[in-house]
């Protein structure tokens, strides 16, 4: 058993009500700070940050969110604080561990009703986040049209690892990356990370199924925002490629996802 290990163990058990009987290194984290903590009955998710704002704004949004969304709660500790300072400007947060699949592991390929429940998710969560940028959450990173009006939090990373399905619902993980901005940018993201691939190619009646549900009976908000759609989603594929060091095979992925956005034949404005 490493240091951080035997650390973590004295931690938890000395700043919660919880005994710790087992830790490991969360192997799905590509940041590798997250670690899953398990007692005798449960399981829990502990995330390790280094900026006190960031720790102080996933906190908050968890205990706002939690009781309206199928989410992880933030576990208290024994004096009533959402963290535990660990280290000299290192911050540990505790989660339950949420229940369900990931929709990667559990489907295949997305049925009709799992991109609806998805879609009708996504558009809750933009609603009730609307108004202001309640979480300190930093602004979308790259440049978007001043056009835009509506704004709320954004996942900023749905990927099918941080989608659940459990009991007919739908439920989000991972709001590390969360901004604040343009709510059709969680839109443009998720239809590329969802129905654009290399192995795939594009799912057209997903991508135009997850536009139709998400907007519902709401036309003119749709005509206004669906023409940015593409627009955003190769902004972002290239913001992710420009910020990160991925290995040649993640990296091919990303510009095959690009080439596919640049090429899809859909008329977004007349979907």
């Amino acid at each position: 058993m490493n240091k951080l290990i035997e650390d973590l163990i004295k931690i938890i058990s000395d700043n919660y009500l919880i005994g710790v009987f087992k830790i490991e290194k969360s192997e799905e984290s590509t940041v590798g700070n997250v670690y899953i903590i398990y007692s005798n009955t449960e399981k829990f998710v502990a995330k390790i940050y280094d900026d006190l704002n960031h720790t102080k704004s996933m906190i908050q949004l968890h205990s706002d969110l939690s009781d309206k969304f199928h989410i992880p709660k933030i576990i208290q500790s024994k004096n009533n604080s959402g963290y535990v300072e660990i280290l000299t400007s290192r911050y540990l947060v505790l989660y339950s561990f949420l229940d369900g699949i990931q929709i990667g592991k559990k489907f295949n390929k997305l049925s009709e009703e799992v991109v609806k429940k998805v879609a009708s998710e996504l558009r809750k969560l933009h609603e009730l986040t609307s108004k202001t940028n309640n979480y300190n959450l930093k602004e979308v990173p790259f440049l978007i049209s001043n056009n835009i009006e509506r704004k709320s939090l954004l996942h900023f990373d749905l990927t099918k690892g941080n989608i659940f399905f459990y009991e007919n619902k739908i439920g989000f993980i991972d709001f590390d990356d969360a901004k604040y901005g343009p709510s059709v940018c969680d839109v443009a993201i998720l239809i590329s990370l969802l129905f654009f691939s290399k192995k795939r190619g594009v799912d057209k009646n997903s991508i135009n199924l997850f536009i139709d549900t998400y907007y519902d009976k709401d036309k003119n908000l749709k005509l206004e925002e669906i023409k940015y759609i593409k627009e955003i989603a190769i902004k972002w594929v290239n913001f992710t490629l420009e910020n990160n060091e991925f290995n040649p095979s993640t990296t091919e992925s990303f510009e095959v996802k690009k080439k596919l956005i640049e090429e899809i034949k859909i008329d977004l404005k007349n979907n």
